[in-house]
C-alpha cells in the first residue's frame, strides 16, 4: 500500500472520527435544551450528557474536547434562549440580524462552560478510574456554578432545573441548592457512559463498586425526597392559611411607561377590588406595577394607603423608589408594602440586569454608558440592605424580576426571619415565547431551598402560588388580565441551605481543584 494511499486512509479515519464525535456533541447539545419548558422531556437529563462524555473520551487533545463542549453548548442555549431574539428586535428596536447575532454570542458565552467541563473532564477521564464517579459530576457543578456568579452570574437553566417537576427528587436543594441536583444527573450519565463504553476496559470489582454507589446515591436522594415532602406536610397540617390575591394587570411594555398614572393605578385598583369578593388577606401586583415614584406622589400614596386601610388589606407592589445620597438622586427597582394598619416597608432589588437596569462599568467606559443611556437602558443602583416587608405576623422576603435565581441571595430572607416569599416580576418582555415558562419553572426551587411558599405576582403571566415542597398549587395564563386567589402558610423553620448555604458547592469544588491540582504529583509518581 502507497503513502499517499495510507495517508488517505487516515485523514479520512480522522475525519469520519471528528463528525462522529461532532454529531455526539450536537446531539447532546439538543438534548439538554428539550429539557426545560417548553419541551418538558426532563427524564431524558439521565443520559443527555453521554454522547458528549463519549465524544470527549474518543478526543485527542483538550482542544479538540473543549471544542466538542462548545460545539454542545451553543446549539444548546441557540434553543434554550432563542426568546432572545424576539426581545432584542421588539423592545430594542434592533434590526434581525444584530438580535440574532445578540442571541448567537450570548450562546457562545455561555457554551464556554460546556466547553471547559469537556476540556477537563478528558483530563480527568485520562488520569483517574474510579475516582471519576465523583469528579466527573464536581467537574460539571464546578463551571455550572462559576456561570451562575461570575460577570454578575447568568444561572438560566442550569441542569438541575430541569427537574422541576421532579417533587422527590428535588428535595434534596434545601440541603445542597439545585447543584446538588446537577451533580446526581452527571453521575447518572458518567454510569450509563462508562458502563456501555468501558464495560469491557474495567474490572468487575469497579463496575460493581460504581452500580453499588450510583444506586445509593439514587436512593439517598429519592428516599429524602418522599420523607422531607411528609415532614413539610406534617408540618403546614395545623398551620393556618393565609388568603392571597395574585393581581395580573397584562400592561403591555410599550404602554406601561405611557399610559397616566391615574389610569395605571386604577387597573390595578380595581382588579384588586375585584378580588375582595374572597377576603384576601394580601394582595400582590407585580414589578413596577406603579411605573412611577410614587414616594413623590402623595395623591397615589394616599390613594392606594387608603385603599388598603379602607378594605383591611395589606398590598405588596412594585414601583420606583428615590433616594438623595450624596448629593446624587438615586433610582431603585423597588418592592413596597402597605399595612391595612396605615403602616409600609420596602425592599430595593440587590441583583440588577445587566445592561438592562444599569449599565457596566459606565464610569470606565463613559461613551458607551452614553450610548447606551440613548437606547433606554436603565440606570438603576443597587439595594444594600435584605428588607424584610412585615405586616403583623407576615415577613415576605421579596425576589423581584430574576432575583429568584440566584439561591445565596434569597436563603437571606428565611435565614433573617421571611415566614414566606415573594416573587414580583414583568415578564413581558418575552411575549408569547417559552421564557415565561422557563422562569416560572426556576422559581420553584427558592421555596424547595428554603422550605417557604412563594407567592409570585407577574405583569403578563406567570403568576402563581408554589409550595414549600415545590408543588405548583396554582397558575395563570399569560396576556391575561386577571387575579388568581390562592393561600400560603407561614413557616419559621429554617432549612440547612437556609443556614449555611452553598456549603456542598464549596465542598465539591475543593474536590475538582484538588483533583486537577495532583496530577503534576500523580504523573510524576
Amino acid at each position: 500500500m502507497g503513502r499517499s494511499e495510507k495517508s488517505r486512509k487516515m485523514m479520512f479515519g480522522i475525519s469520519r472520527r471528528v463528525l462522529f464525535n461532532s454529531a455526539s456533541a450536537c446531539l447532546s447539545g439538543i438534548t439538554v435544551a428539550f429539557l426545560f419548558p417548553n419541551f418538558n422531556l426532563e427524564f431524558l437529563a439521565w443520559v443527555s450528557l453521554v454522547p458528549l462524555l463519549y465524544a470527549v473520551s474518543n478526543s485527542n487533545s483538550f482542544k479538540e474536547s473543549f471544542l466538542y463542549g462548545f460545539l454542545a453548548g451553543v446549539i444548546s442555549y441557540i434553543i434554550i434562549l432563542y426568546w432572545i431574539v424576539y426581545t432584542v428586535q421588539k423592545f430594542g428596536g434592533l434590526p434581525y440580524y444584530i438580535a440574532a447575532f445578540a442571541l448567537l454570542l450570548l450562546a457562545s458565552y455561555l457554551a464556554l462552560y460546556f466547553a471547559l467541563f469537556s476540556g477537563f473532564g478528558r483530563i480527568l477521564l485520562n488520569n483517574y478510574r474510579i475516582l471519576n464517579i465523583i469528579l466527573i459530576p464536581s467537574c460539571w457543578v464546578f463551571f455550572e456554578f462559576l456561570k451562575s456568579n461570575l460577570l454578575t452570574g447568568f444561572p438560566w437553566e442550569n441542569l438541575g432545573v430541569s427537574q422541576y417537576l421532579n417533587l422527590p427528587f428535588i428535595q434534596i436543594v434545601n440541603i445542597t441548592g439545585t447543584p446538588g441536583l446537577s451533580f446526581v444527573i452527571v453521575l447518572v450519565n458518567y454510569l450509563v457512559f462508562h458502563f456501555i463504553f468501558y464495560k469491557n476496559r474495567i474490572s468487575k470489582k469497579q463496575a460493581l463498586f460504581e452500580l453499588i454507589f450510583g444506586l445509593s446515591v439514587f436512593i439517598i436522594v429519592i428516599s429524602y425526597g418522599y420523607y422531607n415532602i411528609y415532614s413539610v406536610n406534617r408540618l403546614l397540617r395545623n398551620k393556618k392559611p393565609v388568603r392571597v390575591a395574585l393581581i395580573q394587570g397584562n400592561i403591555g411594555m410599550f404602554q406601561k411607561w405611557k399610559i397616566t398614572k391615574k389610569r395605571t393605578t386604577g387597573i390595578y385598583l380595581n382588579l384588586t377590588k375585584k378580588s375582595l369578593k374572597y377576603r384576601p388577606k394580601l394582595a400582590i401586583w407585580p414589578e413596577t406595577a406603579l411605573p412611577y415614584i410614587i414616594s413623590r406622589e402623595p395623591f397615589y400614596w394616599d390613594k392606594v394607603m387608603n385603599f388598603s386601610k379602607k378594605n383591611k388589606i395589606d398590598l405588596i407592589f412594585g414601583a420606583i423608589g428615590l433616594k438623595l445620597l450624596n448629593g446624587r438622586y438615586h433610582f431603585y427597582n423597588r418592592d413596597y408594602m402597605f399595612t391595612q394598619s396605615g403602616g409600609f416597608s420596602y425592599y430595593d432589588k440587590h441583583h440588577l440586569v445587566p445592561f438592562g437596569e444599569y449599565i457596566p462599568l459606565k464610569n470606565q467606559l463613559p461613551f458607551l454608558a452614553h450610548i447606551l443611556k440613548g437606547a433606554g437602558i436603565g440606570n438603576f443602583t443597587a439595594g444594600k440592605r435584605f428588607r424584610m416587608l412585615k405586616s403583623g405576623n407576615l415577613k415576605a422576603g421579596s425576589m423581584i424580576c430574576y432575583e429568584s435565581l440566584f439561591n445565596s441571595l434569597v436563603r437571606n430572607f428565611s435565614k433573617k426571619g421571611a415566614n414566606f416569599l415573594v416573587s414580583i416580576t414583568d415578564d413581558a418582555w418575552y411575549g408569547r415565547t417559552s421564557a415565561p415558562y422557563q422562569d416560572m419553572s426556576m422559581t420553584v426551587f427558592p421555596a424547595v431551598e428554603n422550605e417557604r411558599f412563594v407567592a409570585r405576582a407577574g405583569n403578563s403571566g406567570i403568576s402563581g402560588i408554589i409550595s414549600p415542597t415545590g408543588k405548583i398549587l396554582g397558575e395563570t395564563g399569560i396576556f391575561k388580565r386577571t387575579y388568581l386567589i390562592g393561600y400560603i402558610k407561614l413557616i419559621n423553620r429554617k432549612t440547612f441551605f437556609a443556614l449555611y448555604g452553598n456549603i456542598f458547592v464549596y465542598i465539591i469544588d475543593a474536590v475538582f481543584i484538588l483533583s486537577i491540582a495532583y496530577l503534576p504529583v500523580k504523573n510524576k509518581k
